[in-house]
């Protein structure tokens, strides 16, 4: 079973949830036509996350006859109420936008855990939890998995020091965050060398069905995740699902209006906006104090115009099987020329060569700069980027928009795809001696990627209500003090913010779920999703760290742009061609 076989088969729907789920979708669209609400058409392709783990699943016409599960909830109890507020998306990689929650309902049954403990490695972002003893939602967690919950979390800072140290000691627990593919390339190795379990036996084909959260329900249904976070053909581990269409720039589109370009249409427009940015006074003040755009990491987002230039998406493959890296396109470079061109022109932050990411963020939500890139869920919602610059800048009609790349002939540009996941975790292998262990684990991972709208979501999300949350008439739960307390990085592993739900800022849902579509329907894959190079596992960071010093010299005009190809032939010889040499042969094996 090769890559794409094996991705299709773990994300088999059930007969019986592919004929609920057309029954739903028509009761939907009657919902959503009886309360007014402007849901797009269906085009075809995968629904979302519908509310019961036994209605979610794509239809699909080569697969639709596999044996049935026995629903987790009521279909009785929870059809005709689930669709108020949902707006099915029907494009797959595209979630649901919800304007409201769902009547709770639950998506397992029973207990998952037998007792014992779950030692688990995952990584942390912010301050830790409090401890367990005065800590209400990690007693109610172990409750309801039935396992005492101990973790070990790693600082986002030093996450891959802490990993390497862990594995290198070999006692890898039970429960392990990997993130190979984002940041811990070396990671690659361990699991080619049997560290962790080959989980495919346990997820694909009908044994799925015994775990319905982790193989039926989208986004996990989705094929292209597994295939994505799959290592030569193998499941290390259950992935935690992102947006596909993330990696796009949002600008102030209030700016924009001021200097004449609602819109950029074409390479020109985009100049000629994030120069005016610069020197035309957008904000009105009358003072020469806001700028295109800003920069941290060396990078100078050339990735925001490679779209508009169609290079490809890190990789292009070619008919014959072989890879070109996209900086070696003229494509990419034209963009590093464009790049040079906006920092000649004045459009980039004068400081932009010093500031860190946390200032650079700080400039944009300070109407400093008018253009940015924090990933696409921090725009949206009553704490989202938005609303912070409009209180940050004492401006109400501060408005920030998506761009969506245009081509830079006044085309059709592209956009990249991501991967789908944001690491996964596996189980050791030392564990998976014991099979009753190892479905145990699953069955734990299970509830905890119960779907949106599920009882269990919501107490992972939110906690216990009257002490981290409080519901509102409508349904709404609203986090409170002690949820930053008790509940941050003991579920994150599984965590998935694959929705989209913004209670408290009217049409946010519609609108980011709208511009999700527009960018996948002009997105490319990177081609070596999913593959593996040990030279580039051990020569990342030196290779980027070579890219940005060279991107810096042209963009900045220390070096002319004839000095690109010698960056290119010199990346080649560093090992770029060896990295090329392996993943396509990691193609021919698949």
């Amino acid at each position: 079973m090769n890559r794409d076989q094996q991705a299709e088969s773990i994300a088999q729907p059930y007969s019986r949830r592919a004929l609920l789920r057309a029954a739903l979708e028509a009761a939907g669209a009657a919902a959503l036509a009886a309360c007014g609400s402007g849901g797009a058409p269906s085009t075809g392709g995968g629904g979302g996350n519908a509310p019961t783990a036994a209605v979610a699943a794509n239809p699909s016409p080569t697969t639709a006859a596999r044996p049935t599960a026995a629903p987790t909830a009521s279909v009785a109890t929870t059809a005709a109420a689930a669709m108020e507020g949902r707006i099915p998306s029907n494009v797959p990689g595209v979630p649901d936008a919800w304007t409201k929650l769902p009547p709770p309902y639950k998506a397992t049954t029973g207990v998952p855990g037998k007792g014992g403990k779950v030692n688990v490695f995952s990584i942390l972002y912010g301050a830790a939890p409090a401890p367990r003893a005065e800590n209400r939602f990690w007693q109610e967690l172990e409750k309801r998995l039935g396992v005492t919950w101990e973790p070990t979390l790693a600082p986002n800072a030093n996450y891959n020091e802490k990993a390497a140290a862990v594995i290198a000691g070999g006692d890898l627990g039970d429960l392990f965050y990997l993130n190979p593919s984002a940041s811990a390339p070396g990671q690659y190795r361990t699991l080619q060398q049997g560290a962790f379990l080959d989980l495919t036996p346990y997820l694909t084909g009908d044994a799925g069905k015994d775990f319905p959260n982790l193989t039926q329900v989208e986004p996990y249904n989705l094929p292209y995740i597994w295939k994505n976070s799959s290592v030569r053909g193998k499941i290390y581990g259950v992935p935690k699902p992102v947006l596909r269409s993330a990696n796009i720039p949002f600008y102030r589109d209030d700016w924009a209006r001021k200097i004449g370009i609602a819109a950029p249409k074409n390479a020109e427009d985009l100049y000629n906006m994030l120069v005016g940015f610069s020197k035309r006074d957008p904000d009105g003040n009358g003072q020469p104090d806001t700028y295109g755009m800003s920069q941290s990491g060396g990078g100078w987002q050339v990735a925001w115009f490679t779209p508009t230039f169609r290079a490809p998406n890190g990789w292009r493959l070619n008919p014959d099987g072989s890879l070109t890296n996209s900086i070696e396109t003229e494509e990419h470079k034209q963009a590093v020329e464009f790049a040079r061109r906006l920092y000649a022109g004045g459009a980039y932050h004068p400081d932009a060569a010093g500031m860190s990411s946390t200032q650079v963020t700080d400039a944009y939500r300070g109407g400093k700069t008018g253009m940015h890139n924090e990933g696409f869920i921090a725009f949206w919602g009553p704490r989202g980027s938005r609303e912070r610059i409009k209180e940050n800048t004492s401006n109400p009609n501060a408005s920030i928009t998506a761009l969506v790349p245009p081509g830079h002939d006044g085309g059709q540009g592209v956009s990249y795809n991501m991967n789908g996941f944001w690491g996964f975790t596996g189980i050791p292998a030392a564990v998976g001696r014991n099979r009753e262990r190892v479905r145990e684990l699953l069955q734990i991972m299970n509830y905890l990627a119960a779907p949106f709208g599920s009882e269990e979501h919501t107490f992972l999300w939110n906690g216990i209500e009257g002490v981290h949350h409080e519901a509102r008439p409508d349904g709404t739960r609203v986090n409170g003090e002690r949820a930053g307390v008790d509940m941050p990085g003991l579920v994150y592993m599984l965590q998935s913010e694959y929705r989209f739900y913004y209670p408290g800022s009217p049409g946010d849902s519609e609108k980011s779920q709208q511009i999700s579509k527009d960018v996948i329907a002009i997105g490319i894959d990177n081609p070596t999703f999913g593959l593996n190079s040990d030279t580039f596992n051990t020569k990342a960071a030196e290779l980027t760290q070579f890219g940005n010093d060279r991107v810096t010299a042209v963009v900045t005009g220390r070096e002319p742009m004839s000095a690109w190809d010698a960056y290119v032939r010199e990346w080649k010889s560093r090992g770029g061609d060896q990295i090329r040499k392996e993943y396509e042969q990691e193609l021919k094996g698949q």
